[in-house]
């Protein structure tokens, strides 16, 4: 079932950026197995979140979130994508922050930044460490 959850979700994932609807975004690894994928729509230089997916090694797809479903937010030194949280990932809010700086600062293809996946349920945070690799779309 597990197997067939990640080939759903990969073709899924494809099919859209086989589209060209997404230009840029991140694939995001680390602590506890958990990986984040944040896909973005863009429009000039504008980019709009459009797609972040919560997956665990061992639990699979945890979160699904789309377009205004995603609050995203410049702060001085970091990027933060906000969502509501599920049941399934046991948490109120999560927030992907990634030490990146859109518009003051360039991230080529495959280069990384730090990241952290924040989980908040009932005023805790869980904080887990993230490797987050830059993706661009091929021109």
């Amino acid at each position: 079932m597990k197997t067939l959850k990640i080939n759903l979700l990969t073709g899924f994932t494809v099919a859209l950026i086989g589209t060209g609807a997404f230009a840029s975004g991140f694939r995001c690894n680390g602590d506890m197995g958990y990986s984040v994928k944040l896909f973005n729509y863009t429009v000039g230089e504008t980019r709009t979140p459009a797609v972040m997916i919560i997956s665990q090694d061992d639990e699979g797809t945890l979160l699904r979130r789309t377009g205004s479903e995603i609050r995203k937010h410049n702060r001085t030194n970091t990027i933060q994508y906000v969502v509501e949280g599920s049941r399934k990932l046991d948490s109120d809010t999560a927030i992907l922050q990634i030490s990146f700086r859109e518009g003051r600062e360039v991230l080529e293809e495959g280069e990384t930044a730090d990241g952290q996946l924040i989980l908040i349920k009932d005023g805790d945070r869980g904080v887990f460490g993230l490797v987050c690799e830059r993706y661009l779309k091929a021109n």
